[in-house]
């Protein structure tokens, strides 16, 4: 009886070992051909992210959840605090831009300017739908690529006409290859990002 509950468990072990070994490995895609993945990545104008987001600045630090939906040229974003409280959510609209912060809503031709003016720390988002991505914007020079074609850093200019150093260190396993992981640096300013999902 002894050996026959041995003989079972050293079936039941090999199968088991056997079922694990045979699991097939992740897929991981290759990105597509640098010009064909910049072409598929602007072709995106509509899409949501969700990223952990941490800003650096003077006098002050703030991280949080940020939750960022595009819509064609116009775009709304949220940011809450690790306790669930809402930063400021902002949204553009033909007319200029929206933010809401501290429960007092606020209105301006641009979403920079104002989220600076209401929050005291900057953030490149005139051209942000562009840098998520991991696209150039008009005002980016210095341009860095990986060997598969992907940017890695560049600088650009903000409505404020501030210079970001944009660079990213991590990106998705799939086709389009969109950014993971990605830092902003202007003089004492630091904001990163680390993106959770993309959602089409």
């Amino acid at each position: 009886m002894f050996l026959k509950q041995n003989l079972w468990a050293g079936c039941l072990l090999g199968l088991l070992l056997t079922g694990c070994a045979s699991q097939p490995a992740p897929q991981v895609s290759r990105p597509l051909p640098a010009v064909e993945r910049e072409q598929a990545l602007d072709a995106m104008t509509e899409y949501k992210v969700v990223a952990a987001l941490g800003v650096k600045a003077p006098g002050e630090n703030v991280s949080g959840t940020l939750n960022w939906q595009q819509n064609g040229e116009y775009y709304q974003a949220s940011m809450t605090n690790f306790l669930g409280l809402t930063v400021f959510e902002l949204e553009t609209h033909q007319q200029g831009a929206t933010v809401k912060v501290d429960g007092q809503t606020h209105q301006a031709m641009s979403a920079g300017a104002l989220l600076d003016y209401l929050s005291g720390w900057s953030l490149p988002i005139e051209e942000m739908q562009l840098w998520l991505k991991g696209l150039p914007g008009p005002s980016s020079e210095n341009l860095q690529r990986d060997g598969m074609g992907r940017l890695t850093s560049f600088t650009l200019t903000d409505s404020r006409s501030r210079q970001w150093q944009v660079s990213y260190s991590d990106f998705f396993p799939d086709a389009k290859s969109l950014p993971r992981k990605m830092q902003l640096q202007s003089g004492e300013t630091r904001l990163k990002l680390v993106i959770r999902e993309w959602q089409p």
